[in-house]
């Protein structure tokens, strides 16, 4: 996310394709980085296999600074 100061935090969620939300990370404190003139927050989590979303679920970034979500639909 750009523009974010320190005190950004991130977790992952998922949104059925029924509406039903629910989280598949905890929050986890994202790292400040700068890349040429633009400064961003990155976050990063590591898969341990296993995991597996329905058709149609949304995987999304909540960040607690913003509204809205980044999404990716799943699709198989």
């Amino acid at each position: 996310m750009q523009g974010h100061g320190t005190g950004v935090r991130a977790r992952l969620i998922t949104y059925t394709p029924k509406g039903y939300w629910s989280t598949v990370t905890g929050w986890k404190d994202a790292t400040p980085v700068s890349a040429a003139l633009t400064e961003l927050s990155t976050v990063g989590w590591k898969w341990k296999g296993g995991k597996r979303f329905a058709h149609g679920t949304r995987l999304c970034v909540e960040f607690n600074v913003v509204q809205g979500e980044p999404c990716a639909v799943i699709h198989r």
